[in-house]
């Protein structure tokens, strides 16, 4: 990979965490499309799900006053075996289909927010929405590499105020992409093949996120809102339209 195509990787990090650290999500599709013009399909996800680590749980870090750890651990609680079913069934799934829906999904629940409460209440009530949540994410996690859109209405449901929505679906995430992370190790991706990569994706993502999280704490809860709902509709619209016609 050349110094320019890393150089450009590391831009999209640092623009992309700055993003999720200010509208809560975002990033991690920026850097997938990035990603995807220099590295082979299978490798992207892998690589994306460190960087994405380094991302979350740096915001998670920075922001881990605002923590609910409730909601966090009910997540994690089955993340690794959901996603180890997701590495079993990785290459069923049409990609593009999965996307597509994934990218709808967002787009219902942050405009329809009727019909959130409708899916969320099938999945539980109150925080024991998450840990069927966190299963539906990990297994997803695997094949698709990015589910926070779909996901992250629900976080904003249940967490209103702006820090503790970002700092808890940070924390979240975090283990989301280290369980994806591990699970990759396991069947055999050799992370140190793209070590010069990964620095710069890391150390952008960390500087991105330490510039956002100052904006954030700058944000009123309105004007936060907007920010979630026009990131996320855009993020969904630029999903769907790249699957159908790219």
């Amino acid at each position: 990979m050349s110094g320019l195509e890393l150089c450009l990787i590391g831009v999209a990090a640092l623009i992309g965490s700055a993003i999720a650290a200010i509208a809560g999500l975002g990033g991690g599709i920026l850097l997938m499309a990035v990603l995807l013009q220099f590295l082979d399909p299978l490798e992207v996800v892998p690589i994306h799900g460190v960087i994405q680590l380094a991302s979350n749980s740096s915001r998670a870090v920075i922001l881990r006053d605002d923590v609910d750890w409730a909601v966090v651990w009910r997540f994690a609680l089955f993340l690794l075996p959901a996603g180890l079913a997701g590495l079993l069934v990785a290459g069923i799934f049409p990609v593009e289909v999965g996307s597509i829906l994934i990218a709808l999904f967002a787009l219902v629940f942050v405009w329809w927010p009727q019909g959130l409460g409708k899916i969320v209440s099938c999945l539980g009530s109150g925080r024991r929405t998450f840990i069927p949540l966190g299963a539906i994410a990990g297994f997803l996690n695997i094949p698709f590499g990015v589910t926070g859109p779909a996901i992250a209405p629900v976080f904003r449901s249940e967490l209103p105020l702006r820090t503790a929505m970002v700092a808890t679906f940070a924390m979240a995430q975090t283990f989301g992409h280290l369980a994806k992370v591990m699970l990759f190790a396991v069947d055999g991706f050799v992370y140190l093949d793209q070590l010069a990569l990964l620095a710069i994706g890391i150390s952008a993502v960390i500087a991105g996120t330490w510039f956002g999280t100052r904006v954030l704490r700058n944000l009123s809860e309105q004007l936060f809102g907007h920010l979630f709902r026009l990131v996320l509709t855009v993020i969904a619209i630029r999903v769907i339209f790249i699957t159908l016609f790219s």
